[in-house]
């Protein structure tokens, strides 16, 4: 080996290449080689040098000092970037073209600067632990960058000296001490553990590179009865350090293996005795242990210890009192040195074991719900509840029940094994008890009193609150008293207002309480009625109750609205309650919201409270379309209603009346003044309106006898014909020249023939009075008060006459007879038929061409009269026979109403003729002075035979 080693150095210390390594020299070394293994370290060797001797070959552009640094973190780090003469030479460049990179970002100008043209120097703050690499590069152009060199740069912490060094030992297993590394170095850190039991004797172990707090000396290694220096190295580049030595005895730090607890033993006639059995671990000889036993009931989280001064004898067993009976215990036990050194052992694993029965410790709570409460027969259901387990101290195998009316010695016992039964009862008083047994017996009797009908109820509860908490509904109340035993608490879900649906449940709370959570059965969303009954000795006080949900949220559903009345400027709304189980929770308010459908209006609420089913909105606009709904809100939010749309009215209620009654007031007041007025100016209206038509029934030509010549005497009023059949016998007509004035009395009659013959060529065409007189054409009232009495009392028609003439005709006519007959027609006269009958007729007694003065002849004698005289009869009315001497009056007008026309028709006067006859002159009076002055006259006119034509309006 000396040759070899020799060898060797000559070849690492050659400044050539691998050319030095010939074929001469590699076989004089595989000779004075002993062995394969030396053959494999040497080729080893020489492949290494010949890789650096090819990497000499290689020429470096530059390079940085120092290659691979280790740096503390928060130091400094000073490089120098030294670039080869050959590069400077071929791209010819300097240090002032050297740039730093690091981990890629560029480092800035103020840390770095040139020493030459071949050396740049660098300054770097190390901040973070960690490797970096850093770069030397230089800036060839301005588009051309190389890298010329780089280095790894490592960046850590020196490791912090171990603490707390401890061992503890494993009886026949190992001995593990561990210890605390301190913070991390962040670089590759070696940890060793050294032991020494003597000066001479220290034993040093490498422990792993992912392990740094604790190492584990094998049992085979472990020196017991012999005290033990212990302690750690750490060290990396950055620096070293030692723990804090140990001196200890590995006996002295033993942590036992856990006890095994074999068996746990009911003990007899002991109901709350269990005995536990166990084994002791592996442990020296001379090792003396205590133990520590607990226990809990299966299911509880608390545990239940028995003091180690109880258990710190030799034995192996220990019995357990005080315990519940019928209830199932878990134990577990643990050890430990007695003398206080070492550690105390895990935990074993639990055993359970199961006390034996026993009597119940009370009776069930029993309560009871009634039906028919105030009748003579009452149903009772009597209902409990099983006992809890820690109550039963058993399996409940029957429950025995009495039930005793007060003052009765008839006593009922039911034995069930149910936990209701139903029964009816009178109206009395009542104790029922009830007791549960199992198979060690049975339980104190549970005592309720059923009070009778007429009896008054107790004292009730105060206060009463409900509210949810911690995921339950939570109840609370103030006690009326000392007397209270306990309280029944019962709740039920309420799916309509006022009325429970089943089933009932309920729950039995201590005479100490004042609040308790209801345990089960109580569901979010949903309104329950809860009522507390006070209970003096068995005996139920007056309920008390109140409405609680458990968790709230907005209503299901929105109320429904409806219109109760729609005003002109305001509405009143009605809505629904919203049904019980959709409201899911308490009706805070409801909200209103309206607006009209006209453009851009904005929505407008009002807050109602929720007691109010019903509002009225006021100030809206008439004759509007309105959008409303409604919202019900509990604490969660709200709900809406469905739109309703209404329109306002256009006018208010009574507003029409306003309107339509002041109208019709008026109405009937100017009808009533009118109408009075009417009454009062009643003969100016008559006179343009109904104007009074003389009645020919009243002419007193109706009273002419043509056989006497003299108006008949008779007893007949004016207006009852003289003939039945209408008919007169003869008429004398008697005529005069106009122009002879001897009938004339005075020039003032002479001048109103002279006008009449004007106007009888005007109004011949539509004349139609006798004879073609205008007299009767056009019907005028009279203006004298007699006539206007007169004409209340005719009709409203216009009455027509025909003059019927039968002995032989005037002039040219030949009528057959003379009759007067009426006609009740209001027909107004055409034209053509006032043509036709003039053309018939033409005047009556035209033949003659000259204009004459027409009168009547009266061949009977009579007494002369003036027509101022009241009576007809007093009047004798002569005519002339003298035809040729006469001349013919065609038409006559009668008028009473205008004294205007006076003269129009002639005035009567007499005078004597030559044979002794009288003879009446007629003036244009209308006969007034001649007639009836009480009665109204109409003048007949000569007309077709048997025919009517009606007057010209």
């Amino acid at each position: 080996m000396g040759s070899f080693s020799f060898f060797l150095q000559k070849v690492i210390n050659s400044p050539g290449n691998c050319e030095h390594l010939s074929v001469g020299a590699l076989s004089r070394a595989v000779k004075t080689m002993r062995g394969y293994s030396t053959l494999t370290v040497y080729l080893y060797i020489q492949v290494s040098v010949c890789l650096r001797t090819v990497d000499s070959f290689i020429e470096r552009p530059a390079y940085i000092i120092p290659e691979s640094p280790v740096i503390a973190l928060g130091s400094q780090l000073r490089a120098s970037c030294i670039l080869n003469d050959s590069f400077i030479k071929e791209n010819k460049v300097d240090a002032n073209q050297i740039f730093w990179n690091l981990k890629g970002i560029r480092v800035s100008e103020d840390n770095y600067h040139t020493v030459n043209s071949t050396v740049s120097n660098v300054t770097l703050n190390m901040s973070s632990v960690g490797n970096a690499f850093l770069t030397c590069n230089v800036q060839l152009n301005e588009d051309q960058v190389i890298t010329v060199f780089g280095i790894q740069i490592k960046i850590g912490l020196p490791p912090e000296k171990p603490k707390n060094l401890s061992c503890i030992t494993y009886h026949r297993k190992n001995m593990t001490c561990s210890w605390n590394p301190g913070n991390s170095t962040y670089l590759p850190t070696s940890y060793q553990f050294k032991l020494s039991i003597a000066p001479d004797n220290l034993k040093s172990y490498q422990l792993p590179n992912d392990v740094n707090n604790s190492y584990a000396i094998l049992f085979p290694n472990i020196h017991y009865f012999v005290f033990n220096t212990i302690w750690v190295e750490v060290k990396n580049d950055l620096g070293n350090a030692t723990s804090d030595s140990i001196q200890l005895d590995p006996v002295d730090v033993i942590k036992p293996d856990p006890p095994v607890i074999t068996s746990v033993q009911q003990i007899k006639n002991m109901s709350t005795v269990l005995s536990v059995k166990w084994e002791k671990p592996s442990v020296p000889a001379t090792y003396k242990l205590k133990y520590i036993l607990r226990y809990k009931i299966v299911g509880s989280q608390k545990w239940m210890q028995v003091p180690p001064e109880d258990t710190d004898t030799r034995k192996e067993s220990f019995s357990i009192q005080e315990l519940k009976p019928f209830t199932e215990y878990a134990f577990t036990i643990r050890c430990k040195r007695n003398d206080e050194t070492g550690y105390w052992s895990d935990w074993s694993l639990e055993k359970i074991g199961k006390t034996p029965e026993a009597k119940p410790l009370r009776g069930p709570p029993i309560w009871r719900t009634i039906e028919n409460l105030d009748s003579s027969k009452r149903t009772i259901c009597i209902m409990w509840k099983e006992l809890e387990m820690s109550d039963a101290n058993g399996i409940i195998l029957k429950y025995k029940m009495t039930i005793k009316k007060k003052s009765s010695m008839n006593i009922k016992k039911i034995e069930t094994k149910k936990l209701e039964y139903n029964i009816t009862l009178s109206d009395g008083e009542y104790e029922i008890t009830l007791s549960a047994s199992n198979s060690a017996g049975d339980s104190p009797n549970e005592i309720l009193i059923l009070p009778a009908v007429t009896e008054s109820a107790f004292l009730p509860v105060q206060n009463v609150s409900t509210y949810p908490q911690d995921g339950q509904l939570m109840v609370e109340w103030k006690s009326p008293g000392s007397a209270v035993s306990g309280y029944v608490i019962e709740w039920c879900e309420e799916s309509i207002k006022d009325s429970c649906s089943e089933p009932l449940y309920w729950q039995t709370a201590q005479k100490a309480a004042s609040k308790v959570f209801l345990k089960d059965n109580i569901m979010p969303f949903k309104r329950y009625k809860i009522t507390i009954y006070p209970m003096y000795s068995g005996r139920p006080g007056a309920p008390r109750s109140n409405l609680a949900y458990l968790q709230q949220d907005r209503p299901a559903s929105g109320p429904l609205v409806h219109l109760k009345h729609v005003g002109k400027k305001e509405v009143k709304l009605m809505w629904s309650e919203i049904p019980v189980n959709e409201q899911r929770g308490f009706i805070t308010h409801y909200t209103i919201f309206y607006r009209s459908c006209t453009a851009n209006e904005t929505s407008l609420s009002i807050v109602v409270d929720a007691m109010c089913q019903e509002h009225e909105l006021t100030s809206l606009k008439g004759n509007t379309l309105y959008v409303v709904r409604v919202m019900a809100s509990t604490v969660k939010g709200g709900t809406n209603s469905s739109e309703v749309n209404f329109t306002t009215l256009s006018y208010a209620k009574g507003e029409i009346e306003a309107i339509v009654v002041p109208i019709c007031l008026s109405f009937l007041l100017i009808t009533v003044v009118t109408i009075l007025f009417c009454f009062n100016k009643r003969h100016l209206i008559k006179k343009y309106i109904w104007p009074n038509v003389p009645d020919p029934a009243n002419s007193r030509v109706v009273e002419w006898s043509p056989s006497t010549g003299n108006l008949i005497q008779n007893n007949l009023g004016p207006k009852e014909p003289m003939h039945p059949d209408g008919f007169i016998s003869d008429v004398t007509i008697i005529e005069a020249d106009v122009d002879d004035e001897k009938y004339l009395s005075n020039e003032d009659e002479i001048k109103q023939l002279t006008s009449l013959k004007k106007e009888k060529s005007t109004s011949e065409e539509h004349s139609s009075g006798i004879g073609g007189s205008s007299c009767m054409s056009s019907p005028r009232q009279s203006v004298s008060d007699s006539d206007s009495e007169s004409a209340q009392n005719t009709t409203s028609t216009v009455q027509y006459s025909t003059v019927l003439v039968s002995s032989p005709g005037y002039r040219c006519q030949q009528p057959s007879a003379q009759a007067f007959a009426r006609s009740e027609s209001t027909q107004p006269l055409l034209e053509n038929e006032e043509k036709a009958d003039e053309h018939a007729y033409g005047n009556f007694g035209s033949c003659s061409s000259e204009v004459k003065r027409q009168y009547f002849k009266q061949h009977a004698s009579i007494e002369e009269t003036n027509l101022n005289e009241p009576h007809p009869n007093e009047a004798e009315i002569l005519g002339d026979t003298n035809e040729d001497n006469s001349f013919r009056l065609n038409q006559m007008e009668v008028s009473d109403q205008n004294s205007d026309l006076k003269g129009f028709c002639p005035t009567v006067d007499t005078f004597q003729s030559s044979n002794n006859q009288t003879v009446v002159k007629l003036e244009f009076l209308g006969f007034r002075a001649g007639l009836e002055t009480d009665q109204q006259s109409y003048m007949p006119q000569a007309v077709k035979h048997n025919s009517y034509m009606p007057q010209s309006k």
